[in-house]
Protein backbone atom coordinates (compact mmCIF):
# COMPACT_ATOMS: atom_id res chain seq x y z
CA UNK A 1 0.00 0.00 0.00
CA UNK A 2 1.55 3.58 -0.78
CA UNK A 3 1.71 5.96 1.29
CA UNK A 4 -0.65 8.92 0.86
CA UNK A 5 1.24 12.16 2.75
CA UNK A 6 -2.05 13.67 3.10
CA UNK A 7 -2.59 10.89 5.44
CA UNK A 8 -0.95 12.59 8.40
CA UNK A 9 -3.24 15.07 8.08
CA UNK A 10 -6.08 12.80 8.51
CA UNK A 11 -8.08 11.74 12.06
CA UNK A 12 -9.83 7.96 11.69
CA UNK A 13 -12.48 6.89 14.16
CA UNK A 14 -12.92 3.01 14.81
CA UNK A 15 -16.23 2.23 16.74
CA UNK A 16 -15.32 -1.44 18.17
CA UNK A 17 -16.89 -1.56 21.52
CA UNK A 18 -17.18 -2.44 25.07
CA UNK A 19 -14.94 -5.62 25.87
CA UNK A 20 -12.45 -5.21 22.73
CA UNK A 21 -9.53 -6.96 23.42
CA UNK A 22 -6.28 -4.80 22.06
CA UNK A 23 -4.00 -7.71 23.76
CA UNK A 24 -5.45 -10.20 20.72
CA UNK A 25 -5.84 -13.11 23.71
CA UNK A 26 -9.26 -13.32 24.89
CA UNK A 27 -11.72 -16.36 24.30
CA UNK A 28 -13.96 -14.20 22.49
CA UNK A 29 -13.46 -14.30 18.55
CA UNK A 30 -15.27 -10.73 17.78
CA UNK A 31 -13.12 -9.04 20.67
CA UNK A 32 -9.92 -10.72 19.32
CA UNK A 33 -10.78 -9.18 15.65
CA UNK A 34 -11.48 -5.64 16.76
CA UNK A 35 -8.25 -5.78 18.82
CA UNK A 36 -6.52 -6.83 15.80
CA UNK A 37 -8.06 -3.99 13.54
CA UNK A 38 -7.24 -1.10 15.92
CA UNK A 39 -3.52 -2.70 16.43
CA UNK A 40 -3.34 -2.81 13.04
CA UNK A 41 -4.84 1.10 12.87
CA UNK A 42 -2.12 2.30 14.70
CA UNK A 43 0.51 1.27 12.69
CA UNK A 44 -0.78 3.50 9.91
CA UNK A 45 0.10 6.91 9.46
CA UNK A 46 -2.70 8.80 10.19
CA UNK A 47 -1.98 12.47 12.51
CA UNK A 48 -4.85 10.27 14.84
CA UNK A 49 -6.32 7.10 15.63
CA UNK A 50 -9.08 7.03 17.99
CA UNK A 51 -10.96 3.69 19.52
CA UNK A 52 -14.57 4.01 20.64
CA UNK A 53 -15.45 1.85 22.61
CA UNK A 54 -19.23 2.41 23.76
CA UNK A 55 -21.61 -0.10 25.63
CA UNK A 56 -25.23 0.38 25.31
CA UNK A 57 -25.87 3.31 22.16
CA UNK A 58 -29.24 5.02 22.64
CA UNK A 59 -30.41 6.03 18.56
CA UNK A 60 -31.04 9.33 18.08
CA UNK A 61 -34.93 9.59 18.04
CA UNK A 62 -36.80 9.17 14.71
CA UNK A 63 -33.75 7.23 13.48
CA UNK A 64 -34.94 5.00 11.23
CA UNK A 65 -32.23 2.84 10.48
CA UNK A 66 -31.76 1.04 13.77
CA UNK A 67 -31.70 -2.58 14.87
CA UNK A 68 -35.33 -3.44 16.08
CA UNK A 69 -34.12 -4.55 19.35
CA UNK A 70 -33.55 -1.06 20.70
CA UNK A 71 -37.21 -0.25 20.49
CA UNK A 72 -37.49 -3.08 22.43
CA UNK A 73 -34.99 -1.66 25.28
CA UNK A 74 -34.29 1.96 24.24
CA UNK A 75 -36.84 2.50 27.47
CA UNK A 76 -33.98 1.44 29.54
CA UNK A 77 -30.95 4.13 28.77
CA UNK A 78 -32.36 6.04 31.17
CA UNK A 79 -31.97 3.60 33.81
CA UNK A 80 -29.15 2.30 32.70
CA UNK A 81 -27.43 6.28 32.64
CA UNK A 82 -28.85 6.81 35.84
CA UNK A 83 -27.19 3.71 37.61
CA UNK A 84 -24.14 3.22 35.68
CA UNK A 85 -23.44 6.44 33.52
CA UNK A 86 -20.01 4.49 32.01
CA UNK A 87 -21.99 2.41 30.57
CA UNK A 88 -24.81 4.11 28.06
CA UNK A 89 -24.06 7.31 25.58
CA UNK A 90 -26.30 8.25 23.22
CA UNK A 91 -25.46 8.20 19.36
CA UNK A 92 -24.74 12.25 19.20
CA UNK A 93 -22.71 11.95 22.40
CA UNK A 94 -20.54 9.83 19.96
CA UNK A 95 -20.91 12.20 17.33
CA UNK A 96 -20.23 15.11 18.98
CA UNK A 97 -16.76 13.60 20.64
CA UNK A 98 -15.46 12.85 17.40
CA UNK A 99 -15.99 16.47 16.48
CA UNK A 100 -14.19 17.79 19.52
CA UNK A 101 -11.26 15.38 18.96
CA UNK A 102 -10.40 16.30 15.83
CA UNK A 103 -10.22 20.24 16.80
CA UNK A 104 -9.00 19.50 19.83
CA UNK A 105 -7.07 16.31 20.11
CA UNK A 106 -7.32 13.79 23.17
CA UNK A 107 -4.96 12.24 25.16
CA UNK A 108 -5.77 8.20 24.64
CA UNK A 109 -6.53 7.06 21.63
CA UNK A 110 -9.04 4.75 23.81
CA UNK A 111 -12.26 6.30 24.39
CA UNK A 112 -14.43 4.76 26.40
CA UNK A 113 -18.06 5.55 27.70
CA UNK A 114 -17.28 7.93 30.51
CA UNK A 115 -14.58 9.63 28.00
CA UNK A 116 -17.18 9.73 25.47
CA UNK A 117 -19.77 11.65 27.26
CA UNK A 118 -17.17 14.26 28.89
CA UNK A 119 -15.56 15.04 25.47
CA UNK A 120 -19.50 16.07 24.24
CA UNK A 121 -19.98 18.36 26.22
CA UNK A 122 -18.79 22.01 25.09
Amino acid sequence: MSEDPRDQDRVVFYVTGSGTDSTEQWRSMWARVKGKTENDLRKLPFRGTYFFRPGFIRPTPGLTRTHKYYYAIGWMYPVLHALSPGYAVTLQEIGLAMIHIVGRGHDRDIVENRDIAAIAKP
